[in-house]
């Protein structure tokens, strides 16, 4: 379960501390390259250090945040010198892929699992703490993670830029979109499959004048089928770690 923690610390650290407007200045400004790091390395402390023995945590700790720094710095310049739509969207994705990736490997190479804190092992033994990690993985993957990939998807399709569509897109509409796919995976959870149309339909009926643009429809449908996908998919995986 510690590196589910891990997963979540990075999540929050990346996603939901890190705003939209944030994200687009630290490609232009370095300062705000550093601020990011340093909301990264505050939530990684608080993540590793309390259930994992200092001679491990501080090690692992070095290495995660002076190699986020490094990815980012790297994408940075890569996002900057080919500024493409294409480059852009696989750049994050490789971004994730390399960060999640490095916490994988230092986890299983450096045996964190073996070597937590006596706080670690006695939280351990709550009933509900697999559970509990588990839900909050889900929930934190599918609320800001998965609404910035469905807006670099929409970005990559569109002519629109990421701020642009931040700004066009109203803060009700994010919001649907998040509790679209936390009831979902709720659903998907206690295989209630068929539920899940009324969801979809219920969103589709708000939308119901809007489909008659063709533009709005398409955008519209990634949108939906993307995010529809990702609570599908995260869920079942997940859902099998659950007791």
């Amino acid at each position: 379960m510690l590196i589910c923690i891990m997963f979540i610390a990075h999540f929050l650290a990346d996603f939901s501390f890190q705003s939209t407007k944030l994200s687009q200045k630290k490609l232009n400004t370095f300062k705000y390259l550093i601020r990011h790091a340093s909301i990264y390395a505050v939530i990684f402390l608080i993540a590793i250090f309390p259930f994992v023995k200092f001679e491990k945590a501080i090690i692992s700790y070095i290495i995660i945040i002076c190699s986020h720094f490094i990815i980012d710095w790297i994408g940075k310049l890569v996002d900057n010198k080919i500024n493409k739509k294409a480059i852009l969207f696989y750049s994050f994705i490789t971004d994730q892929i390399i960060h999640i990736s490095i916490l994988a490997i230092l986890y299983y190479s450096l045996n964190i699992g073996a070597e937590t804190t006596a706080l670690y092992v006695r939280i351990r033994q709550w009933t509900n703490f697999n559970n509990i990690v588990i839900y909050s993985l889900i929930f934190v993957i599918l609320w800001n993670p998965a609404a910035f990939f469905v807006n670099r998807l929409l970005m990559y399709i569109t002519d629109e830029d990421s701020f642009a569509l931040e700004k066009n897109d109203l803060s009700v509409g994010r919001i649907i979109g998040k509790l679209e796919r936390i009831i979902i995976s709720v659903l998907i959870l206690y295989n209630q499959f068929g539920a899940i149309g009324f969801v979809l339909t219920a969103k589709s009926i708000a939308r119901f004048k809007q489909l008659d643009d063709r533009i709005f429809a398409e955008k519209y449908l990634v949108g939906t089928l993307t995010s529809v996908l990702i609570a599908f998919i995260e869920t079942i995986i997940l859902k099998q770690f659950l007791k």
